[in-house]
């Protein structure tokens, strides 16, 4: 059969609900006659009688009455999905999807600011250390690691990822930490999160390298699922962790965590916003955009790769 008509299942829905030609007509703008005519292509092209047409009046037959209530329950979903999608188009709701860690150790402690900046701006934050899907999961805007993410989307990168070694001051002049060799002898806390697709002990492995460090093995430590707990670990005096630069960098700035060695590793991944092409546009996006880029660079100028002015030609 061929393609079902489309503008006729309009001017159907609209004449069966009238049972009226004229009536149709009046409320589309039409002559009786190219209504009459709508309804008598779309019944060939149907192959079924959809009136019973008397002298002054039109009655439904079965299949009318059937395809009738069908359409009337489609044009509705129709327009509802219409009016949600015009509501989103015009909101300042933003559903935004965050790794665990990067929420509880960077972002949520800045809220306050994202607050004061755009009052209006109302987020709905989900915490998800998966690769976003942001069709099924209804996301609008996402801030993720680009070792979980393809290249699908806007994307603007927000800060280098590097990692490096960190512990409490107490812990550190504890054992007196001065070589990498000597965390043979202390222990270590493991965040295997950004890794799952190898080895838990895969930063560890390559930092360990990076120094020469001989003969440690980074698998007699704890590990975590989430680099948050990791760093919480090493707060608490319970060894050596390896921090990421967002999750650390506020620990460090405020005395509770430090860096026993200067070595870093960096393999060029990176923080990202990203978020579909359809989205970038919308204002509440291009706000919290412009307050990440923002406080990524106030935050550590040398890792942010995105300034502010770099948004303008974005």
């Amino acid at each position: 059969m061929k393609s079902v008509p489309l503008a006729g299942l309009g001017t159907f829905a609209i004449a069966a609900r009238h049972l009226s030609f004229t009536k149709a007509a009046q409320e589309l703008h039409l002559t009786q006659g190219a209504v009459s005519q709508q309804i008598r292509q779309l019944e060939e092209r149907l192959k079924l009688t959809l009136f019973v047409r008397y002298h002054r009046r039109l009655e439904l037959t079965v299949a009318g009455v059937r395809l009738a209530v069908q359409l009337n329950h489609s044009f509705t979903e129709i327009n509802d999905l219409v009016l949600e999608l015009q509501e989103e188009e015009t909101s300042n709701i933003l559903t935004v999807s965050v790794m665990p860690s990067f929420a509880t150790k960077w972002l949520i402690p800045r809220l306050g600011s994202l607050q004061e900046a755009y009052p209006d701006l109302q987020l709905r934050i989900q915490a998800n250390d998966r690769e976003v899907n942001f069709q099924r999961d209804r996301i609008d805007v996402a801030i993720v690691h680009s070792h979980v993410h393809s290249s699908k989307g806007h994307i603007v990168p927000l800060m280098k990822d590097k990692v490096f070694p960190v512990c409490s001051p107490a812990f550190a002049e504890q054992r007196a930490l001065t070589e990498a060799s000597q965390l043979a002898q202390v222990p270590l806390l493991n965040d295997d999160s950004e890794w799952r697709f190898s080895s838990p002990y895969a930063e560890w492995e390559k930092w360990l390298l990076l120094v020469n460090a001989k003969g440690i093995k980074p698998s007699r430590g704890i590990s975590f699922n989430r680099g948050d707990l990791a760093v919480q670990a090493a707060v608490a005096g319970q060894g050596v962790a390896l921090g990421r630069t967002p999750l650390v960098m506020d620990d460090i700035q405020q005395g509770r965590l430090m860096m026993p060695f200067s070595e870093t590793l960096d393999e060029g991944h990176a923080y990202l916003f990203v978020c579909p092409e359809m989205q970038r546009q919308r204002e509440p996006v291009q706000q919290l955009l412009s307050w990440l880029v923002a406080q990524c660079y106030e935050y550590s100028p040398e890792d942010a790769l995105t300034t502010p002015d770099d948004l303008i030609s974005l």
